[in-house]
Formats: structure tokens, sequence, C-alpha cells
């Protein structure tokens, strides 16, 4: 009676006391700025990988993946990214089968801003047996120097064009007043 108490308080245990784990990672690696699919920079590598108490990797796990863009600050932190329809959504979403344990895949982050990337890890009828477990991760894409570069050269051009006209038609105005007298 009390090893079967056992192996039901063990059976109800969270995956974490059991010492599966699941890791996220993306290449180039965080916090390393790679870019949008725009800018015509490579795709980043997403590996996901689920490891026991040792540190081996899980055989014939399933894994759930959910990445989804922040909407608000988190998407730029002056102006928003210019695309209403990708802000705030999920952007990619799939139950990927993990023969070895990893899940490794190509994918251009569609804009920048920061995106939330929930893992979920369940067992399959071959997989050691555990209870379903989740966690999520967070990635950061950002501007392109030279976009940040260009966007400070064309306020700088409108203020000095502003500024231009103000005292062309300052001085104008002036005369206009003086030989009105």
């Amino acid at each position: 009676m009390r090893v079967l108490l056992a192996v039901l308080v063990l059976l109800a245990l969270p995956a974490e006391t059991w010492g599966m784990s699941v890791s996220f990672a993306t290449v180039p690696e965080q916090p390393s700025a790679f870019q949008p699919f725009f800018a015509g920079n490579q795709p980043a590598r997403v590996v996901i990988e689920v490891r026991d108490s040792e540190g081996r990797l899980v055989e014939n796990v399933r894994v759930r993946l959910s990445i989804e863009h922040l909407r608000g600050l988190a998407s730029g932190r002056i102006l928003h990214t210019g695309f209403p329809y990708l802000e705030g959504k999920k952007v990619l979403g799939g139950e990927f089968f993990a023969r070895d344990g990893r899940v490794e895949f190509s994918y251009n982050f569609p804009i920048r801003g920061t995106y939330r990337v929930e893992v979920e890890v369940l067992p399959t009828e071959s997989s050691v047996s555990f209870q379903p477990f989740s966690q999520e991760f967070s990635v950061k894409v950002r501007e392109q120097g030279y976009e940040i570069r260009n966007a400070v050269i064309l306020v700088l051009l409108l203020l000095g064009f502003g500024a231009a006209l103000g005292v062309i038609f300052g001085r104008a105005s002036v005369r206009w007043k003086h030989e009105g007298s």
C-alpha cells in the first residue's frame, strides 16, 4: 500500500522534480542582435532540447511550440514596428516529435520587438513516463544599426530644413513689416 501511495505521489509531482528540463536557444545567441526577415540576413537557428536529471536528451517526446510577438513598448522603445497585423499576435505554432529529444529549425523572426516563446513538453507512448510541463522564454529582435542612423539623419535634415525656412520667412516678414510702415 505504501509503495502504491509513493508511486502515485511521484506521478503527481511536476517534471522539474523529476529533473526534466527544457532549453531554448537561438543562433546567434541572445542578446546578440539578429535581424528580422526584411534585413536580408540569414534566419536564426532555433534549438529546443529536452533533458533528464542527468543531462541526457530524453528520446521520443512531443514538443509544442508557440511564438508570440508582444505588443507595446516591447515592440520598440519609442516607435512601434509599423506592422499592426503582426504586433501582439502569434507568429508561429506547432507540435513536433523529438525522436532524439532535440528540435532544430531555421526561423526568420518577421519584425523587430520582443517575442514570448512557450515550449510545452509532452510524453509519448514510447517515451519515459512524466507529467507534461511547459516553460516560457523570451527573444528580442533589435533594429538594424544603419536604420537607426538613417532615421536620425532624416530627423536632423527635417529640423535643419525647418530652421532654414523659419529664418527665410522670418526675415521676409520683418522686411514686409518695415516696408509696410
